[in-house]
């Protein structure tokens, strides 16, 4: 799943790196020939980008088909969450299971016509 940040979003698998540059393509109306022939590489290559398939792939590619595609690649420090952080989504999962709960018994109390 693609998680949003406050600066982007943070991409954890290759088929997520794919999706943008997907979406990047179809938004500059491009076919996967086309984009491919402004990156340099084949259709297949666009094809296996996209999908997260694509074995060696150089980071100059990719990069590349980030930029056509209209993101920009960029790093942070990645820093543990505090005990804070992770005591607050606890709370946060724990009231959620307590919404979904409440709502399952509500439907299940309802009589039936």
């Amino acid at each position: 799943m693609i998680q949003p940040t406050s600066r982007g979003q943070r991409l954890l698998r290759p088929f997520e790196v794919g999706k943008l540059i997907a979406a990047g393509r179809r938004r500059a109306k491009l076919s996967q020939q086309a984009f491919a022939e402004r990156l340099g590489v084949s259709r297949k290559t666009v094809s296996d980008l996209e999908r997260g398939a694509a074995k060696n792939l150089s980071l100059k590619t990719a990069m590349a088909a980030l930029s056509q595609a209209g993101y920009v690649l960029s790093a942070t420090a990645r820093h543990p969450p505090s005990l804070a952080d992770v005591m607050a989504q606890r709370a946060a999962h724990r009231t959620r299971v307590e919404e979904l709960a409440a709502e399952a018994a509500a439907t299940d109390r309802k009589p039936e016509d």
